[in-house]
């Protein structure tokens, strides 16, 4: 059957979430052809589902799907997220290969210099990037940005935390990305809005970063368990026990699980401890013991003893225990409670 070609209306694409490239060009046998101009709906579904490789010279496809090959995405040092472990990275590979394709597009900003020509920074998707990556795909499905500028490094960053919707930034993420913007000379009041935060959480998150780096070695390592709240605590035992211990006491918040209010008590115990005079790290020495037995058999039912007081100086700790029959224990209660007032005269 003779073909005729059937070109694409002029319709404006970006309202459509096509990809602004060449109007496609399709073959439709003649009895299709009224079809295909009544409806132009079914030929904009057809190039989204395909979407074309970008081409070399693309400038601007502002909200289309292209397929970008990975070799022309780039890593955006502002990206919100700076540490993805490789345990989510091949949760996200194995994914890929089980489906054999891509579920949902990442977000790409062109680069604007001639250095970055012809390259795409990634907005959000990183974590996909590195699992495609791994798992030897070519390209990736991607939309394009094109309002943002990739130089403007507060604004990319702010862009980068609201399209982030999987798994959040940790604070140590957003610590990094704030010093850094602060060392820019960004308006703090600025970061401090496209960070999302109040002006306590900023505090917090910059003194995360004047911790030992013993302690944020720990940090790095556990960035989702150990946030701004506990290295807080943790930064109020530095001055009594010292940057080793609280690097122990760090990772073993970690390893146990601890909760913010466990945490700050272990270390209020670790103060505490240390605190302690040398003598009463010891057991308090007995000064005097006599025994108290029971019956002809002389069998032992308990002691009372004076030993060296580890409260005060120039004091002792009395102590009475014993075990006796309920017989005998309005008697001995009577003798020790008349013992007792003597104390008070």
């Amino acid at each position: 059957m003779k073909q005729r070609q059937i070109k694409a209306p002029d319709m404006p694409l970006a309202a459509l979430k096509a990809p602004a490239q060449p109007k496609p060009v399709i073959h439709l046998p003649q009895d299709s052809v009224q079809e295909a101009e009544v409806a132009p709906l079914h030929l904009v579904e057809t190039v989204e589902e395909q979407p074309t490789t970008v081409p070399e010279d693309v400038e601007s496809v502002h909200g289309h799907w292209l397929m970008i090959p990975l070799s022309k995405l780039k890593i955006h040092p502002f990206n919100s997220r700076a540490i993805r472990t490789q345990e989510r990275i091949e949760e996200v590979k194995n994914m890929l290969e089980d489906k054999r394709k891509q579920r949902d597009p990442i977000t790409v900003v062109p680069g604007r210099t001639a250095e970055d020509s012809g390259f795409f920074y990634i907005l959000s998707g990183q974590t996909r990037y590195h699992a495609a990556n791994l798992a030897g795909w070519s390209e990736l499905k991607a939309q394009i940005n094109d309002k943002i500028d990739p130089d403007d490094h507060l604004s990319f960053w702010a862009a980068s935390i609201e399209h982030n919707a999987s798994i959040k930034e940790t604070d140590w993420d957003l610590a990094l990305k704030v010093k850094a913007l602060l060392d820019e000379n960004h308006p703090p009041e600025l970061v401090q809005k496209a960070s999302r935060k109040d002006a306590r959480a900023i505090r917090r998150l910059m003194a995360m970063l004047e911790l030992p780096e013993s302690v944020l070695a720990v940090v790095r390592e556990h960035p989702a368990k150990l946030s701004s709240h506990f290295c807080e605590a943790l930064r109020s035992g530095l001055d009594k026990l010292g940057e080793d211990a609280i690097a122990t006491i760090a990772r073993h918040s970690v390893t146990v699980g601890m909760s913010h209010g466990a945490l700050v008590d272990h270390i209020k115990r670790e103060i505490t401890r240390l605190e302690r005079p040398a003598g009463r790290s010891q057991r308090a020495r007995r000064q005097f013991m006599h025994p108290i037995v029971l019956g002809a058999a002389k069998q032992q039912a308990g002691a009372f003893k004076i030993m060296e007081s580890t409260k005060h100086q120039g004091h002792r700790s009395v102590a009475l225990t014993a075990d006796i029959p309920d017989a005998l224990v309005e008697a001995f209660k009577s003798d020790i409670l008349a013992a007792i007032e003597k104390l008070t005269k």
